[in-house]
């Protein structure tokens, strides 16, 4: 059995890499005392080893977090009797709570027994595994990944209109690292992002206006750019700029659902606990977002019960997971004057297939909206560039007759 029993802060947690937003985990874990370090990037040999230890049924954050696993495993410097791998699991129809089980066979299959892994709940709020660390944790956690969330919100909004290619990716960087030392060092995040807003908005940029574009879909794909191709690259390519749903707002879900489900059993700590929780993510969100507000046209998150009333037309809530937050965020960004919505999906993805099926409905409802579905596997697909160039002249278009709209208004 992998699940860690001995003491955490005798151990290295390894953290998978999802997005940028992982080393801002990391360095939560080293402020409370637990060493750890972020998983290498995924890249092609990534998808060798993950798919030598995976049937292909698996769909591919699975086989890309076996591979990742792997490559630790086999550096010269792994000690595996430190070693625990972070391995959150969710609720609702989806493969990734089973995700660990398939781990656990590959690590025993390669005869590390004594790896362990480290499974916190969704149910319980992912805290349930650093004792008395646990408040700490989680406001530092969840400041960190709201703050390195906001910085590639930034990035995304200034990247596409920079005069000097290569600018608002350096910024970038600096920023990521400023980030991560206030998280681990405890240094006032506040402050951290005012002095990083100030860096993004002496970036020189071109006055020019591009086709707004959403990307929603499945967590790991959505933001991890190996597995999706590098699409919001592409897309700003094609002329659009792009605006992810961040890593934070699956947070923000899970402490709404947290809330529901502690007033439905009426458990009054957990109810209190939910309410000081949600207290506490409402203000920094606020505070962190701040400094950004010109910067990024005070498009600021919608609220997770917004974007639930939103799919509640189309989708049964009591179905959870990523499906409704998808359906959501689209029209959330249909209803902000976005030209289109790219939606990102694995092959195998229940929430997916649930996306497609309803997709056709709710776009009609928005006048047919710009929209494309995109499934990956870890093949390189040919056809993607020509997909996103359609989508992106539908999208140019759309914009055109908004505006003509707007003007006539």
């Amino acid at each position: 059995m992998h699940h860690t029993n001995t003491s955490i802060f005798d151990k290295k947690v390894y953290i998978p890499y999802m997005s940028d937003a992982a080393y801002a985990l990391s360095a939560a874990f080293r402020r409370c005392g637990v060493d750890s370090a972020v998983m290498d990037e995924p890249d092609e040999s990534t998808l060798d080893f993950g798919l030598k230890f995976t049937n292909g049924n698996e769909c591919m954050p699975c086989f890309v977090t076996t591979g990742d696993i792997i490559k630790v495993i086999e550096k010269p410097d792994f000690d595996s009797k430190k070693a625990t791998f972070f391995m959150p699991t969710s609720p609702g129809p989806c493969k990734f709570g089973q995700y660990n089980r398939l781990h656990e066979l590959v690590l025993d299959n390669l005869g590390y027994n004594e790896v362990e892994l480290l499974v916190p709940s969704a149910q319980k709020s992912y805290t349930d595994f650093i004792g008395d660390k646990a408040v700490l944790f989680r406001r530092v956690a969840w400041q960190g990944c709201l703050a390195v969330d906001t910085l590639e919100k930034a990035l995304y909004r200034v990247r596409p209109y920079e005069t000097t290619k290569g600018d608002a990716a350096s910024v970038y960087g600096e920023c990521l690292d400023l980030t991560v030392k206030a998280i681990e060092k405890g240094r006032d995040i506040y402050e951290t992002m005012a002095e990083c807003a100030k860096k993004f908005e002496k970036i020189p940029r071109k006055d020019e206006v591009r086709p707004m574009i959403g990307v929603v879909g499945e967590i790991f794909l959505r933001l991890n750019k190996f597995t999706n191709n590098f699409t919001t690259d592409k897309i700003e390519a094609l002329g659009g700029e792009v605006s992810v749903v961040p890593t934070y707002k699956w947070i923000t879900f899970t402490t709404y659902e947290y809330a529901v489900n502690a007033m439905k059993s009426k458990k009054v700590k957990d109810i209190f606990l939910s309410f000081l929780v949600n207290y506490y993510q409402k203000k920094d969100e606020n505070n962190v977002f701040r400094p950004f507000k010109k910067l990024l046209r005070n498009h600021r998150e919608t609220n997770i019960k917004d974007i639930l009333a939103y799919s509640r037309k189309y989708l049964d809530l009591s179905l959870g997971g990523e499906a409704i937050l998808t359906i959501g965020e689209s029209i959330d960004f249909a209803k902000k004057g976005y030209s289109g919505v790219v939606s990102i999906h694995p092959f195998h993805c229940m929430p997916g297939s649930i996306v497609q099926t309803i997709s056709k409905k709710f776009r009609e409802d928005l006048n047919n909206f710009p929209w494309i579905n995109l499934w990956f596997d870890g093949q390189e697909s040919t056809n993607l560039m020509l997909r996103l160039e359609a989508f992106m002249h539908q999208a140019r278009q759309w914009k055109e007759v908004r505006h003509e709209l707007s003007d006539a208004a």
